[in-house]
C-alpha cells in the first residue's frame, strides 16, 4: 500500500486479516513433528507480527511445535537486514553454523545463505533462482523429504 500511496485504513484490515488464518500446506505438520522428534528445533523467523503469526500458528494446530516464532519487531528492521538473522542465534545462543535455515521465498533463502547459515530452498513453485553471489546448500520442492535432508545442517 505504501509503495502504491494508498493511505486508506479501512481497506489495510481486509487485506491483511485473511493473514491470521492461514494453514500449513499439508506436507508441514508431519515435517515438523518428525524435526522436532530428532531433536531439532523449529522457530519461524518471519517479517510479519507477533500478532500475526501466533493467530497462524495456531489456526495451522501448530502451537506445540514451534520453540520459538521470532520476529522483525524485535529489531525494528525487515529481512533481508542482518540483525533480523542474528534474532536466531541470539534466541537459541546458538553458533551460525549449526542453524539450518529453510525458507520457500527465494530471496530470503539467498539472503540467509549471505548472511552465513546453512540453507534449504523449498522451492514449490519453480522460481528462478535470485541474483545473489551465494546459493543455498540445498532445494526442494516440498517438505516431504526435508528431516532427511537437514543432516546437511549437521556436518
Amino acid at each position: 500500500m505504501t509503495t502504491l500511496d494508498i493511505a486508506d485504513g479501512d481497506l489495510r484490515d481486509p487485506l491483511m486479516h485473511p493473514y491470521l488464518g492461514l494453514s500449513a500446506y499439508p506436507d508441514a505438520p508431519e515435517t515438523l513433528r518428525r524435526l522436532k522428534e530428532r531433536g531439532m528445533k523449529p522457530a519461524i523467523l518471519s517479517n510479519g507480527s507477533p500478532t500475526m503469526w501466533a493467530s497462524a500458528v495456531r489456526n495451522a494446530g501448530l502451537d506445540q511445535v514451534f520453540d520459538a516464532v521470532l520476529s522483525v519487531d524485535e529489531v525494528d528492521v525487515f529481512k533481508p537486514h542482518p540483525s533480523v538473522y542474528q534474532l536466531a542465534i541470539a534466541r537459541f545462543n546458538a553458533v551460525l553454523e549449526k542453524i539450518c535455515f529453510l525458507s520457500s521465498n527465494g530471496w530470503d533463502a539467498f539472503s540467509a545463505k549471505a548472511f552465513g547459515f546453512r540453507v534449504l530452498w523449498c522451492n514449490r513453485f519453480g522460481q528462478v533462482p535470485e541474483r545473489i553471489p551465494t546459493v543455498p546448500d540445498g532445494e526442494v520442492a516440498n517438505l516431504s523429504g526435508l528431516p532427511e535432508l537437514f543432516d546437511i545442517c549437521k556436518n
